[in-house]
């Protein structure tokens, strides 16, 4: 075997390590829409190169047939059709296989077909990994393509910009954390709603008030989990995990690491979110399933979340993620984002990346808008698609307030293999088997041990 197909298939032995972590960026979820393609759009579009790319036929073009791979439930895969459908259309030459599956079999696949020196032209990934995608050459450097694309008109390309201001992605769909709460349990405890304006020792003072042993209610449900749980709570302390260039571990130097910790213990100390013996299978990896049960009354999700607490019928609502006390606000980021084979042929390569332009065009992207599994990358369309949006969550708008404060997860391109090394090490600590002191030296030097490797 050779040395790439051994380094893509070492790739791809880390996808499964964390997929609990990103299982809720997929399109599992009900297609639930909340705004409507215009049927004119695609005659004006502020981004003029990406609207004339994808409406321009290519009748004298050579005939191609591209794959197009990506995850999403039954009824998105609908959509994804129609986007397919109609970019067909528009480029006579081009045939398109449409390959959608669910979150597992897509990265499955992948890891296969990769391997085998194949893959689909066009496919989509969670953010985390296009770094580690991208160091194993698989994808093709898109900075030079999108030199004429306004990436200031879109949500997510800061999020997944690369150490050397290099694109490697194009996003999808965008998913953001915000504090839901289920304002039934909070009018029966008489506990006044989130705001803005909310720190973390608010939400420890209102899970306290929340709490309730007999009746088995937790004030909030705190995950033992890297992006809703101990990451997301550090990064809300202003801390981190990883310095800046995300090469050097900052587990035990960073004093906000320490004084975070000790604040999420205290949940688990007192009782005021389910054990870490009742989150196994609950809220890792089944994020958020005690939330729709009216089980806690507080927990922290991403934008697709809203699906299954609106399949329940629950009384809920959304706010900003709380910022720690002298820290800052945060939520945690994934841009679903398409990426082009590296391996693919010059035409192929040519036809997947016209797919991808006619993507960010004005047309697909309210097609795009009506999925409901994450937040549509094109700013204005977003805004106008949560502007139409009527039910629960009232303050849907809080997902696009988030954006200001939203960033990355720690992505580098052993993002997988780090959190897989410290993790275990979290779940000592809070069922209380080490001190918080051992935790920042086993974690540091766990992540370490990782992040060598990038040397």
């Amino acid at each position: 075997m050779s040395k790439s197909r051994k380094s893509v298939l070492s790739l791809f032995a880390l996808v499964m390590l964390t997929s609990a972590a990103l299982t809720a960026c997929s399109s599992n979820n009900n297609n639930g829409g909340s705004a409507s393609p215009s049927a004119s759009s695609s005659q004006a579009s502020p981004d003029s190169t990406a609207q004339a790319s994808g409406s321009t036929a290519t009748d004298n073009g050579e005939p191609v047939t591209i794959q197009v791979a990506y995850y999403a439930d039954e009824k998105a895969r609908e959509t994804f059709g129609q986007i397919i459908d109609k970019f067909m259309e528009a480029n006579k030459n081009v045939t398109v296989e449409n390959v959608g599956t669910d979150w597992g079999t897509h990265y499955t696949n992948l890891k296969v077909d990769l391997a085998a020196g194949q893959g689909p032209t066009v496919y989509l990934l969670d953010g985390p990994y296009i770094a580690q995608y991208a160091s194993e050459g698989a994808i093709e450097n898109l900075t030079d393509r999108l030199k004429d694309v306004k990436l200031d008109d879109y949500f997510g390309f800061e999020a997944i910009k690369n150490a050397n201001n290099e694109y490697f992605a194009v996003p999808q769909a965008i998913q953001v954390n915000a504090l839901y709460y289920n304002k039934e349990m909070f009018d029966a405890a008489n506990v006044a709603y989130p705001t803005a304006d909310w720190t973390t020792d608010d939400v420890y003072e209102a899970a306290q008030k929340l709490t309730n042993a007999d009746a088995k209610q937790y004030g909030i449900g705190l995950a033992n989990h890297f992006r809703y749980g101990w990451y997301t709570t550090i990064r809300q302390f202003g801390g981190d995990i990883l310095d800046e260039s995300r090469t050097k571990s900052t587990f035990a130097s960073d004093p906000k690491v320490k004084e975070a910790m000790v604040y999420m213990k205290k949940f688990w100390d007192e009782g005021l979110t389910p054990s870490l013996v009742a989150q196994e299978g609950e809220i890792t990896p089944n994020h958020g399933t005690w939330f729709p049960r009216s089980i806690v009354a507080m927990f922290y999700d991403n934008f697709a979340r809203r699906l299954s607490n609106d399949q329940e019928g629950i009384n809920y609502d959304v706010a900003l993620m709380p910022k720690g006390v002298g820290g800052v606000n945060y939520s945690a980021l994934v841009a679903n984002s398409w990426v082009l084979n590296a391996h693919a042929k010059d035409a192929e390569k040519e036809a997947g990346w016209k797919f991808i332009e006619y993507f960010l065009s004005d047309e697909a992207q309210q097609l795009n808008a009506t999925l409901s599994e994450g937040i549509t990358a094109k700013k204005s369309t977003a805004e106008a698609a949560l502007s139409q949006h009527q039910g629960n969550p009232e303050n849907i708008k809080v997902f696009l307030d988030s954006m200001q404060y939203a960033s990355n997860v720690g992505d580098n391109p052993l993002w997988e293999e780090w959190i897989g090394a410290i993790d275990p090490i979290f779940t000592e600590y809070l069922s209380g088997k080490i001190t918080i002191d051992q935790l920042l030296e086993q974690g540091d030097k766990a992540a370490q041990a990782v992040l060598d490797k990038l040397k």
